[in-house]
This record gives C-alpha cells, sequence and structure tokens, in this order.
C-alpha cells in the first residue's frame, strides 16, 4: 500500500555518476571554469505496515543540503546552493499529499562521521519549489515533484536519524565532450543505512522506522567551453 502511495509522488534513481550534475551545471548557466560542491542528505519511511495487516497511517521525507537542480514549468533550469525538503504524508484512508519545500539551511543537520541528523523544519507555502528539483551529483539523485498538493500548510516535521550500519564509500570519475563543450570531474560518496524516529503534524502519534539512510558527497567539476544547444535540449 505504502509503496503504491509513494510511487505516484517521487522517483528515485539510482545513477551513481556526475552526469547529472554536468547538465544541471550547463543548463544552470554556469560558464567555464572549476568547480567543486559538497551535500548531505537523508531520507525515512514511516508507518508501512506490516504487510497482509490493515492500512496505516504513513509518510516519507527526503533532505538534501547543497547543490539542488530546479526546472520550472516555464523558464530555464536553474542551479542553487540551499537545503530541499520533500514530504508526502497519507492517513489510513489513503488521504493525503505531498511537497518539495526549500527551507533555512539551520533546519537540517548532519554529524561529520554521517553517524546522526536531525530535521526540525515548519513548511509554508512560501517555501514551496519553484519546480521540478533534484539534487545535484551524489550517489543517488532524487526528483522532487515540484510544488505543493493535498497538503495543509503549514506542516512541522521533525525527525532524528541515528545511523545503524558501516559507513560505504565509493568514488566515481566523469568526461564528457560535445563540439567545443567538455567536462571532467569526480566525486566521492559516502552512504550508511539508520534508523529513524520523528513526526509530521499532518498525522498523529510518533513514529519509528528502520528504512532510512544517510549520505553526503564531494566532488569537483571542470568545465570548459560553452555548451550548444544541441548538447542539452532543455
Amino acid at each position: 500500500m505504502f509503496a503504491r502511495r509513494l510511487a505516484l509522488v517521487f522517483a528515485i534513481v539510482f545513477c551513481g555518476s556526475l552526469a547529472m550534475a554536468a547538465a544541471a551545471f550547463a543548463a544552470g548557466g554556469m560558464g567555464p571554469g572549476k568547480y567543486s560542491f559538497t551535500s548531505q542528505s537523508a531520507s525515512a519511511f514511516f508507518g508501512m505496515g506490516k504487510k497482509g495487516g490493515p492500512p496505516a497511517s504513513s509518510f516519507m521525507v527526503s533532505v538534501n543540503q547543497g547543490l539542488n537542480s530546479f526546472k520550472p514549468a516555464q523558464g530555464p533550469r536553474t542551479v542553487s546552493n540551499n537545503t530541499v525538503v520533500f514530504v508526502s504524508e497519507f492517513d489510513a484512508s489513503g488521504n493525503g499529499g505531498y511537497g518539495c519545500f526549500v527551507v533555512p539551511d539551520s533546519d537540517f543537520t548532519v554529524s561529520h562521521d554521517l553517524q546522526s541528523a536531525a530535521l526540525h523544519a515548519t513548511l509554508t507555502a512560501d517555501e514551496a519549489c519553484t519546480g521540478y528539483g533534484s539534487p545535484v551529483g551524489g550517489a543517488k539523485d532524487v526528483a522532487y515533484a515540484g510544488g505543493v498538493s493535498g497538503l495543509v500548510l503549514p506542516v512541522t516535521v521533525d525527525v532524528t536519524w541515528n545511523a545503524n550500519g558501516a559507513v560505504s564509500t565509493y568514488k566515481n570519475t566523469f568526461s564528457f565532450q560535445c563540439l567545443q563543450y567538455s567536462e571532467d570531474g569526480s566525486s566521492t560518496n559516502q552512504t550508511t543505512n539508520a534508523g529513524a524516529s520523528g513526526s509530521i503534524s499532518a498525522l498523529s502519534g510518533q513514529f519509528n522506522s528502520d528504512l532510512a539512510d544517510l549520505s553526503s558527497a564531494k566532488g569537483q567539476l571542470d568545465i570548459k567551453g560553452v555548451p550548444a544547444t544541441a548538447c542539452f535540449g532543455y
């Protein structure tokens, strides 16, 4: 039940490369030069219920602090350094909604050793994302549906994460060339499984979850030349 609901509002794409970062930089108007980025992310799924059991209230939260790419319905894609929170919530009858928000950086904290994190945010209409978004670079690129649908705002979200597994590290190198335009990059990505506990004001009660994770990424990108429209068709 939870998985079917969730599939309607967001998609997670495992790509593990800097291709998304490169495309976002180019489309966001970043000119030739050498760039560095870092990001910290966390996600958690709550209230999935037991297989075969009765329907239950559920919510999910995904947050990325770092470079984020946004594509409004009208206008070019842009890249900005900020903290983006995506939430979805449904009651036991399947009523609910989702939303993407840009919140103050202070709302989300992550320990340097990737062992804990916390999100304490009140999500408001004026913080809604301007369009579809995704983190730039990193091990997981998450597509956030833009705007807000079905949520009664403001919504307060309080979630804490604690790692319960080993931290995995992997590295990427990336190269791209099209006509007179080229990109070369590298990234280091870390991730670990976690437990999480939290609440969302749209649903009553405290929730606990073992289906959560923490991740971080850092990378470099060297851009030369100016991309032609034929290289990036969006």
